[in-house]
């Protein structure tokens, strides 16, 4: 199952140096998404109650995305096991990939407050797909050089009264000499939302072309790595 959309990249979705930023970049790949589950999820009973909330990301960048780009994010759910839902994205232009990407969904019950097992109904409703890009492995690092603070904004919250998924790319912009213009990967899980916290740590630890990163407070919120080409 594919389901594929066409996007102009306008100067809102980009940085200063006219380069889509990673959080824009996540939010478009989740709009496709979004169309393609409200689609297959329409009629089924089983996910009645039930959200996916997003787990990890793995973005891969073959060329820089740049403002007036007309590009076409396509997403393949690729197959499912026990709580996970596994989805690839494809960012072309003009037939040529700048970008693949894999992400994982946790299925969460908001009636029992829990993780949930997919129903073999909703397994069977999205099928299974090629996996075109299986991401990289990684290990968190537990010793960190560098750390900042990062201050929460109101604007920084979503309609579920936590931060939303997309503004952890944006704090980790605030990294010294962090550089959209030649990431090459960016590895993103997501552990405890943040909810009533004023200000959360940026913990970072910088190696030649690689950057490994926390964002933190009394608990791990999310951690992952950025290399650069």
């Amino acid at each position: 199952m594919k389901d594929s959309k066409v996007y102009k990249i306008g100067s809102m979705f980009c940085n200063e140096k006219g380069l889509i930023t990673l959080r824009n970049l996540t939010s478009l790949m989740l709009d496709i998404s979004t169309v393609q589950a409200d689609r297959v999820e329409k009629n089924l009973e089983a996910m009645d109650k039930k959200v996916w909330l997003l787990y990890s990301w793995d973005i891969e960048f073959l060329k820089p995305i740049r403002e007036k780009d007309e590009i076409e994010i396509t997403t393949i759910p690729t197959h499912m096991k026990r709580f996970y839902a596994y989805r690839n994205f494809l960012v072309k232009k003009d037939g040529e990939i700048l970008a693949r990407a894999k992400a994982s969904f946790v299925l969460f019950d908001k009636e029992k407050m829990r993780a949930a097992i997919i129903d073999k109904t909703v397994a069977d409703a999205y099928g299974k797909s090629f996996e075109e890009y299986d991401g990289k492995a990684y290990k968190k690092i537990k010793d960190f050089d560098n750390s900042k603070d990062i201050y929460i904004r109101r604007a920084d919250f979503d309609k579920n009264l936590h931060v939303n998924n997309g503004v952890y790319f944006d704090y980790t912009k605030e990294i010294p000499d962090f550089d959209e213009e030649n990431l090459s990967y960016i590895k993103m899980v997501y552990k405890n939302q943040i909810k009533e916290e004023e200000k959360v740590g940026l913990f970072y630890k910088v190696k030649e072309k690689r950057v490994d990163f926390k964002i933190g407070s009394e608990t791990d919120h999310a951690y992952g790595v950025v290399t650069y080409v």
